[in-house]
């Protein structure tokens, strides 16, 4: 989530939508007094600096010791911004600040939330499914199959802690009671021309430099390729029962 006075927008970072490399690319552009919650280590990572509103309040979390380690590198350095500025606003936005709730950050920025432009990105919740498979299972030496994956999704079993239970669905990243309060809904599937599009309405004069701030999760081989190909049709009915409402709401199809 980046909350920006400088530009007046609002950036809702639905998971798995390029939000972190969106996040990095728009660091570039914030005011002092920005907040950015999201992709704090991969923005330091790309040599761009944080808003002084970040680091102030991070230090302040830290009981004023943040810039100590600045000496452990950028990584460690990042890290510990991260875990500060998460702990700062979850009393407020929740376990996950980055991936906030709309009708928490509406109650805790009711001014920002009344009128700054807010904007996020949606995808097709099946190809979706399948990206946050493949992150969750990153480094695993005994992954549970995809089916396995989605089946526990639908029972309720994390797995272990692999299975997200708690922040799988975006629907509720981007509306308030059932109803979509983006101003700008970007499509994944058309990122960069829309996402052009957007900052164009909001003022600002994107590059249209994007890094790949977590990609190249899946290796390789018959990891690769079509969405479907992961599928059979219990687990495609899964996604489709789990994800009705947004399914709808965009008209995604299998």
């Amino acid at each position: 989530m980046i909350l920006s006075h400088a530009h007046r927008f609002i950036f809702l970072h639905n998971r798995k939508t390029a939000g972190s490399s969106i996040s990095v690319a728009l660091a570039r552009y914030l005011g002092p007094d920005d907040l950015q919650l999201s992709a704090i280590v991969e923005t330091l990572r790309e040599g761009i600096p944080l808003s002084a509103r970040v680091l102030r309040e991070a230090n302040r979390q830290m009981n004023g010791t943040l810039p100590l380690f600045r000496m452990l590198g950028t990584q460690q350095y990042g890290r510990a911004v991260t875990r500060a500025i998460d702990h700062a606003y979850r009393p407020r936005l929740g376990r996950k600040p980055p991936h906030s709730p709309a009708a928490r950050l509406a109650q805790v920025f009711p001014e920002e939330w009344r009128d700054h432009t807010k904007f996020c990105v949606v995808r097709n919740p099946w190809d979706k499914t399948v990206s946050d498979y493949f992150w969750r299972i990153k480094g695993k030496k005994n992954p549970p199959t995809f089916a396995a994956y989605v089946n526990a999704l639908a029972a309720g079993d994390d797995l272990g802690g692999i299975v997200p239970l708690e922040f799988h669905d975006n629907w509720p990243l981007y509306t308030i009671d059932g109803q979509i309060v983006a101003d700008h809904v970007i499509r994944y599937e058309a990122l960069t021309e829309s996402l052009h599009e957007t900052l164009s309405a909001i003022g600002i004069d994107w590059d249209g430099w994007l890094p790949h701030a977590k990609g190249n999760t899946r290796k390789k081989g018959p990891r690769k390729g079509d969405y479907r190909s992961q599928y059979d049709d219990e687990s495609a009915e899964i996604v489709a029962r789990l994800y009705a409402p947004e399914i709808a709401a965009h008209g995604y199809n299998f």
